[in-house]
């Protein structure tokens, strides 16, 4: 698994409709502390699988299969390493999963702005649209497209993705959708080609897509949304044609 800077090596316990059920695998470790019935093989070495730091993960941060492993038929209950150690070796994890089950946007636009005195004169002037469009914004009826966050960087002491993070909650079925594992390489391509995290590209895509939609008749079908987003990411893709 990875995304963003973290990633951990884990293994797949179950598979849900929108999240995937994972836990982490210890390759280092003291063998005489544990039973046979607690260990396993993988790609020919003995590791622990540690059921209980079981954590849901979005589909789309799973990365290279490396094989299989059967559980063994033991649980492990104690500490297989030092404590404070141990929550330091499953963080990568940890914030995997909540990145994976947080909702996108904090719905707090009016907020944001209204803290560096920012007005929906200076939004619509910025922007070169309507008082109407500025005033949508602020009411979080309208989301803020990626385009429109760069400009508004550009005239106020916000950056981008602190102006999208602060976008209307993003509609659950849109975040189930992005979270598919198709998504992943076009993402991370994206990523790469913008030189942001894969987490801000991810939400650039989103919101993008999201207003792509607003804009063509805010169709929420699952169909209509795939059509949305691909049609975005070959935009963005191809942007530096």
């Amino acid at each position: 698994m990875s995304w963003d800077a973290d990633s951990s090596l884990a293994v797949v316990l179950s598979v849900e409709d929108v999240s995937v059920l994972v836990a982490p695998i210890f390759t280092d470790f003291d063998l005489e502390v544990f039973e046979d019935d607690e260990l396993t093989d993988f790609a020919g070495c003995v590791v622990l699988v540690l059921r209980r730091y079981a954590r849901p993960v979005a589909p789309l941060t799973l990365d290279a299969l490396f094989g299989t492993v059967a559980l063994p038929n033991a649980e492990i209950t104690h500490a297989v390493i030092d404590a404070d150690l141990e929550q330091h070796m499953i963080e990568p994890l940890n914030r995997l999963s909540q990145w994976s089950t947080h909702g996108e946007g904090t719905g707090t636009l009016r907020e944001r702005f209204r803290s560096v005195g920012v007005t929906a004169r200076q939004i619509a002037s910025a922007l070169n649209e309507p008082l109407t469009v500025a005033a949508q914004i602020l009411r979080n009826a309208r989301p803020v497209t990626p385009g429109q966050a760069e400009t508004l960087a550009h005239t106020m002491p916000l950056t981008a993705d602190e102006i999208l993070e602060s976008n209307p909650t993003l509609p659950p079925q849109w975040q189930r959708e992005l979270h598919a594992s198709s998504y992943r390489a076009p993402i991370k391509a994206l990523a790469r080609q913008l030189h942001k995290t894969d987490s801000d590209a991810w939400r650039s895509v989103a919101y993008g897509a999201l207003a792509l939609a607003a804009r063509q008749g805010n169709d929420q079908a699952p169909e209509s949304m795939r059509a949305r987003i691909d049609s975005y990411l070959q935009s963005e893709l191809s942007g530096d044609d």
